[in-house]
């Protein structure tokens, strides 16, 4: 974990400046408890009645099939699906059809005929397939039986599937969802989506997605009311008590698939009203151009860290234990990063499931792309969005710092250390800096090189940050080097955004905006057996942190400080707009970080820069 294990850490802060929000109360809202029927909810695709939907990709032993038969005279509207092996024939293959649709069909009709016993059913017991009632049709002619199945799956030609008399054109890999559900948290006011959406051949960002609320608080169980299209959608304040459903039709370049809808297991409950995040996107109501471009770097505190009896327990016992929870928090943290309309986002802690089920697809759908990585085997690493509006990737590298010490411009500091215990607490770390090399789309001349780390924790590893700190900024300037040969005539850039767990007075805030760590800085000694002698530590990149030095970063009872920064290289770029950090009221409200309306023990910073070129 990081720095909130760091408990009476003896570390005197000097207050060099913090910016002050208007004063505002915060009326805050439990999630209200509104009775509902607790139900497994199942997703129901939405078949067309002439439609067969085919699933097969070539090297494949198997392919699928799925169809709506509907007979109004007995009452049946059922969906059926198949998987089947390519090697048998369309014989058997029809046979199979037979075999579970008849099944259906004579249930019914056996019902029917208890009521009625001149109704004849006597079609039920002749084999169909032999009959001709039951047949595939390739080009409009009948297929023989003994062809092999995967000879038409290979086939571009019409198919048609005929069962008594009912005709189904046969699709091809269509677009398909395979599986949709929603949260079981919904809050009103802040951003629901699917919490999983898992597709074949479907392009997401041309399907359609649309809302349904159902009102249960006045017993409509089954009355459903469109409120609005989109991936994304906002639950208002008169959805509370009400059930969801979305719909989505899967669509790609050229086709269109089978509707799939799911609801809601819980209702919308009621939010945590305002939050502090919303009077700071006061700030930020607009997106940016031209030169200008707005930054974020934000730790969100990873589950995994969170949700234990410890974190619950002792590190944030006054936070409520629902506000804790990852399902309730990322709803604050997607809300407060879409609200900052930022064009590249620096993200640490990110769960790996939280990165691909919920950031990525939902910011994607914003037009943002992202890159993530773990620190090495654990669950929970870097992620770095951008804006694809207005910027394109040029490359992607990352590093586990402790796996790469032979890094040219590392390995002649390493080579320097003979403190043995020193280099086998370095190697024992997962930290790790990912590096995002972006073109701007319009300024084509200017690149701009992101990186994004977090650094460790510990109270007494000052001089293992103050190495990590310098692998970082020399791994990202060696990367922007390259970048600036294959790019000869363009600017680089060079930003280095992350949670570096050092407060200002340390060495590497120094290192960064002074360029120079001596060997007679105290952060070598901040662990006696440890101590490192000898080594001193420059770096050549003009930096300034473009938030300048908060009072507060990271804020909880036991420890609070200035450790998250945005470095920036102040000969390049110039800074426009610094978004105003919370007040020490908003922060102190539910006594510490986080809280209902802070979902991380962390405060984002954001940071409106410009080109200078």
């Amino acid at each position: 974990m990081r720095e909130r294990l760091n408990k009476f850490r003896p570390i005197i802060m000097r207050n060099t400046f913090s910016f002050k929000l208007f004063a505002y109360r915060i009326h805050l809202i439990s999630p209200i408890l509104i009775p509902y029927r607790s139900k497994h909810i199942q997703s129901r695709r939405v078949l067309k009645m002439n439609e067969a939907f085919l699933r097969y990709e070539k090297g494949n032993d198997t392919f699928d099939i799925s169809f709506r038969y509907v007979d109004e005279m007995a009452k049946i509207d059922r969906q059926f699906n198949f998987s089947r092996q390519i090697a048998e024939s369309v014989n058997n293959f029809l046979k199979r059809i037979d075999t579970n649709v008849c099944k259906i069909v004579k249930r019914k009709l056996d019902r029917k005929r208890k009521n009625n016993a001149s109704l004849e059913t006597s079609d039920m017991t002749t084999d169909n397939v032999n009959a001709g009632k039951i047949m595939l049709l390739k080009n409009d002619v009948k297929v023989d039986g003994n062809t092999v199945c995967e000879s038409l799956l290979q086939d571009s030609a019409e198919l048609k599937l005929i069962i008594f008399e009912k005709s189904f054109l046969v699709k091809r890999n269509a677009p398909y969802i395979t599986k949709i559900s929603l949260p079981t948290s919904i809050l009103a006011d802040f951003p629901t989506y699917p919490s999983k959406f898992e597709a074949l051949y479907t392009v997401k960002k041309q399907s359609t997605f649309s809302w349904y609320r159902n009102d249960l608080v006045n017993n409509k169980p089954n009355s459903w009311t469109y409120v609005c299209n989109g991936y994304l959608y906002v639950p208002s304040v008169g959805d509370i008590g009400c059930n969801l459903k979305i719909s989505c039709e899967p669509r790609n370049e050229s086709d269109t698939g089978p509707k799939m809808e799911v609801e809601s297991k819980n209702v919308v409950e009621a939010g945590p009203g305002q939050c502090p995040f919303d009077m700071r996107h006061q700030f930020t109501k607009h997106k940016l151009s031209g030169k200008s471009f707005r930054i974020i770097c934000y730790n969100i505190l990873a589950d995994t860290y969170a949700d234990s009896d410890f974190s619950k327990d002792v590190l944030f016992p006054y936070c409520p234990q629902y506000a804790l929870n990852i399902d309730y928090r990322k709803q604050l943290i997607l809300k407060e990063i879409i609200g900052f309309n930022g064009d590249i986002i620096c993200l640490q802690e990110v769960d790996k499931n939280v990165y691909e089920c919920d950031l990525l697809p939902s910011l994607y759908m914003l037009n943002y792309d992202g890159v993530y990585v773990t620190k090495n085997d654990m669950s929970e690493g870097l992620a770095t969005f951008f804006n694809q509006d207005r910027f394109e990737k040029l490359g992607f590298q990352s590093s586990i710092m402790a796996q790469n010490v032979d890094f040219p411009k590392f390995a002649a500091i390493w080579s320097k250390i003979d403190n043995d215990k020193s280099k086998e607490r370095f190697l024992g770390r997962n930290t790790t800096i990912q590096v995002t090399a972006l073109r701007s789309k319009e300024n084509q001349s200017e690149i701009l090189v992101i990186g994004n780390t977090h650094l460790y924790f510990k109270p007494d590893a000052d001089h293992i940050r103050l190495l990590q700190g310098y692998y970082a900024v020399t791994y990202v300037h060696e990367i922007a080097k390259r970048t600036q040969e294959e790019n000869p005539e363009c600017n680089v850039n060079v930003i280095l955004c992350g949670d570096f767990n050092s407060v200002p007075e340390c060495g590497i805030y120094k290192l960064m905006t002074e360029n120079y760590v001596p060997e007679t800085c105290e952060d070598w000694k901040s662990n006696v057996e440890e101590a490192i002698e000898n080594v001193s530590l420059t770096q050549d990149l003009r930096l300034s942190s473009a938030c300048g030095t908060p009072e507060y970063t990271n804020y909880t009872p036991e420890f609070s400080a200035c450790l998250d920064y945005i470095f920036y290289e102040r000969d390049k770029l110039e800074v426009e707009q610094v978004v105003p950090m919370p007040s020490k009221e908003d922060l102190t409200l539910n006594t510490g970080l986080p809280s209902v309306v802070f979902p991380s023990d962390h405060i984002s910073l954001c940071a409106d820069l410009k080109l200078k070129g």
